[in-house]
């Protein structure tokens, strides 16, 4: 699944990045490790993982680049969650 994958790199990227306050990063980290915990359907993950994007989306300390991020993220999991059978 391609955009499941393009999601994680875009979470890694944000991860990297410097401007990013400590508790974005940290909950940024626990959608990606949601995202890879295989103990779960992928269609629960990724519907988890898009519902912390929605909190982590409104928070007020989060830059309006990374923001733009966040939602792209969310739309590539609904399309990876569109594409399960």
């Amino acid at each position: 699944m391609e955009e499941f994958d393009r999601a994680i790199e875009i979470l890694e990227k944000i991860l990297q990045d410097g401007s990013v306050p400590r508790n974005i990063k940290a909950n940024c980290q626990k959608v990606m490790d949601r995202l890879k915990n295989q103990d779960e359907k992928q269609h629960i993950r990724i519907g988890a993982a898009i519902s912390m994007l929605d909190d982590i989306s409104q928070d007020q300390n989060l830059p309006f680049h990374i923001r733009t991020l966040v939602w792209e993220i969310a739309s590539l999991l609904e399309v990876s969650a569109g594409k399960i059978k």
